[in-house]
């Protein structure tokens, strides 16, 4: 089973009629330069789960945040909110408990 989600099964899944449900993005200093690693909740999967790299090798990050919006925003077509965090940020626990929330609620 995949890590994450790949550039080209998104794109495939919002043509079929999917969509992204939320977007958040998570900052890390490594090496001295900040890097973004987006996570998408979509339609198709009950949580939230990386961008990752061609055959699913690593997660996609970039140094650029603009590049990763305009990924976000323009190819997958994602206009509601983006949440912008820090690595270790403590509110990113709601996004865990937002998943796990729905999973309950449909198995009910």
């Amino acid at each position: 089973m995949a890590n994450g989600l790949q550039e080209g099964e998104i794109k495939h899944e919002l043509q079929s009629g999917g969509h992204l449900r939320n977007v958040l993005i998570i900052t890390k200093t490594i090496g001295g330069a900040a890097e973004h690693l987006a996570y998408v909740r979509p339609s198709w999967r009950r949580e939230f789960l990386p961008l990752r790299t061609w055959a699913d090798k690593e997660d996609r990050t970039y140094k650029d945040l603009d590049r990763l919006l305009v990924l976000i925003r323009d190819d997958f077509g994602y206009r509601g909110f983006i949440g912008l965090y820090m690595d270790g940020d403590p509110d990113l626990a709601r996004y865990r408990a937002l998943s796990e929330t729905e999973e309950a609620g449909e198995q009910t």
